[in-house]
């Protein structure tokens, strides 16, 4: 994860911005199911932007669901201005997780691309409302286990860092992000 955040910065770093809007969100949809987000939205040329949101949660609603994500998305407005009215775009998502569910344990991490549509709503010079949803294909690999199996670093299943393998493996097509964002534009 800590290499990913590197990659993105140099590339966040090396392309230039022909424009000055830079704006910060919070995902208001899932600030509600108790997942802190917070993003931030670049403009990069005359039509596009890059919005790279990360959120983290744990123990949502008393299950035990704990999970780090970050997506960047590279958004095209149809409008000829950033930040203003319809777009289309590009989204990764890059997760890690901890979950229980039908009797198991699902431990892992999923990495996707996908495509993403949505509407921001201006509200004033600086404010807006965001509606976005994307769908794509996400690649995931997890260790699974029961709390009997006791799969966690007692395993005899460890790779050669020390570190258990990944039992399962699978591909899903998913939405990647759907929801509403608050945005605000800085400069």
């Amino acid at each position: 994860m800590k290499r990913l955040l590197i990659i993105i910065s140099i590339i966040c770093l090396t392309i230039p911005m022909k424009a000055q809007l830079i704006g910060v969100n919070t995902d208001v949809a899932m600030d509600i199911l108790m997942t802190p987000s917070i993003g931030v939205e670049i403009t990069m040329t005359k039509k596009s932007t890059l919005n790279i949101n990360g959120m983290f949660g744990k123990n949502l609603f008393g299950r035990d669901v704990r999970f780090n994500a970050i997506q960047p998305e590279w958004r095209i407005y149809m409008s000829g201005r950033p930040m203003y009215h319809h777009y289309c775009g590009i989204i990764g998502l890059f997760a890690s997780y901890k979950t229980r569910y039908s009797g198991k344990w699902h431990d892992g991490d999923c990495g996707g691309l996908g495509v993403s549509l949505g509407y921001v709503w201006p509200l004033t010079n600086r404010l807006s409302i965001d509606f976005h949803t994307s769908l794509g294909v996400i690649r995931y690999q997890q260790k699974e286990y029961t709390d009997e199996e006791g799969y966690d670093y007692d395993s005899e299943h460890l790779n050669s860092a020390g570190y258990p393998e990944a039992n399962a493996r699978g591909t899903r097509f998913l939405p990647l992000r759907i929801g509403i964002s608050v945005a605000y534009i800085i400069k």
